[in-house]
């Protein structure tokens, strides 16, 4: 944070410390809106609310610019704070297009109150980008944009953009034919340059990248990726132009699929964050993964028990479950985490040969790892227990383990993809369950074949 920066932060504490909220109004009156956003994660949850809440009697519009520009758990939280009717009023100010990507998330009071306020036009609106789900782009469509028809001239074209809505960036025009169909784009640059009496068809970039109104967010980053744009332009089943994507839209869009990864590989749900103080209502989120955990560790003491007559005749084996756990869970978390993150970002194909070549490069690493780290537990248990034939075994049943870890781990986000759920599924609770069931069972079973066989 700049000293600037630190100064309003301290200034704005202090300020509803002592209760001078005049001196506030006139701070957050006279600040611009991206030191007030920046400033706001910094602050508790009482000075939150209490600096928006005068923000929004000092300048509505400005609030609605802060509100917007905060990060979604930010947003969620002031708006779950707010007084009933205070929160409609403010999220009053946005499109139905920025509604859409909070109202699922907000309580069931807030969101009849605000669909109530609609008008009919806006709420049919905003329950069709609702009705396309949560991946869907949707929400990220932006109506601030300038279309012209091919028809028009430079000189009317130029026209068009100076009386268009201060609040549109024009950076580029869109040509459309007379059924509204996208057909070509021009930037503001070469309508400049352009002769006043030549018509905008003549000048446009008639191979125009777009992206199908149906299309989901996933497409969207990979083509802003692909092709280094600021704007996309969105079209439907019939090409006609009803919208656009900015880059800021986009970026918001990559770091809330980033957020939700992390807490998926965490076995938790990012809905939590929208909670701040309700604790039950963050147990209940995080229940259902830790039941996945404790029932599949009930198995693994069923497998154990299994093998009691393993473990009374050879208790030196239990020694090294601990590490077992850990190596082999660990193993198999990397596995599933290189190809899941290679499934969901497209550089793993969907296709059996193309994931067999990833899954193949993983067992392989593995091996690798699995002889170094066997062959150092091998030594470390024959030297503990002065019994090199156990130690062998042990260091066999490990490297059998490890490399099976990372096949698993490696299988489990493409079986996933192939019924049609998130791969990054698999980096949680689920493989560390499967492995520890598995692992135990390798490791035992192992060990058991072995020392019986060999009449230790």
């Amino acid at each position: 944070m700049t000293p600037t920066l630190n100064v309003l932060k301290e200034t704005v504490k202090r300020l509803i410390y002592k209760g001078n909220y005049r001196a506030l109004e006139r701070i957050l009156e006279k600040s611009h809106k991206g030191d007030i956003v920046a400033i706001f994660r910094y602050l508790s949850h009482h000075e939150k609310i209490k600096a928006f809440q005068i923000l929004m009697e000092v300048d509505i519009g400005k609030a609605s610019d802060v509100l917007y520009d905060l990060d979604e758990d930010l947003q969620l939280e002031i708006l779950r704070s707010l007084p009933l009717k205070e929160a409609v009023r403010i999220l009053l100010t946005f499109s139905t297009g920025e509604i859409a990507k909070i109202i699922d998330k907000l309580p069931d009071e807030l969101q009849k109150h605000l669909l109530e306020k609609l008008e009919e036009e806006e709420r049919e609106e905003l329950e069709k980008y609702i009705s396309y789900g949560e991946s869907s782009i949707a929400s990220l469509i932006s109506e601030e944009y300038v279309s012209v028809f091919e028809e028009r001239t430079v000189e009317e074209v130029l026209s068009i953009v100076k009386t268009a809505p201060e609040d549109i960036e024009v950076v580029y025009v869109y040509v459309i034919d007379k059924k509204e169909r996208l057909v070509g784009v021009s930037s503001i640059k070469e309508i400049l340059t352009a002769p006043g009496s030549v018509q905008i068809k003549d000048i446009m970039e008639s191979d125009v990248i777009s992206i199908k109104s149906n299309a989901t967010k996933e497409e969207a980053i990979d083509m802003f990726r692909r092709y280094d744009l600021f704007i996309l332009p969105v079209v439907d089943e019939e090409d006609v132009l009803v919208g656009v994507i900015y880059i800021d839209d986009i970026l918001d869009a990559i770091t809330e699929k980033t957020t939700e990864d992390i807490f998926k590989m965490a076995g938790a749900q990012e809905e939590e964050l929208f909670y701040t103080n309700q604790i039950i209502k963050i147990a209940k989120l995080r229940l259902p993964w830790l039941l996945v955990s404790v029932f599949g560790e009930i198995i693994t003491a069923f497998i154990i028990s299994i093998f009691d007559f393993t473990i009374r005749e050879f208790l030196p084996i239990i020694f090294f479950l601990p590490l077992l756990a850990a190596i082999s869970g660990n193993i198999s978390s990397q596995s599933a985490i290189i190809i899941s993150r290679g499934l969901v970002t497209g550089k793993i194909m969907e296709n059996f040969k193309d994931f067999l070549y990833y899954l193949y490069r993983e067992v392989k690493v593995a091996i690798v790892l699995a002889f170094v780290i066997s062959g150092i537990v091998g030594v470390v248990a024959t030297l503990w227990l002065s019994h090199h034939i156990m130690g062998m075994v042990i260091s066999l049943a490990i490297f059998i383990n490890m490399v099976l870890a990372a096949f698993s781990g490696g299988l489990l986000p493409y079986i996933l993809l192939k019924i049609n759920r998130d791969p990054l599924l698999a980096t949680g609770p689920i493989v560390l369950t499967v492995n520890d069931i598995f692992g135990i069972l390798i490791y035992l079973g192992t060990a058991t074949f072995f020392l019986q066989y060999l009449k230790l």
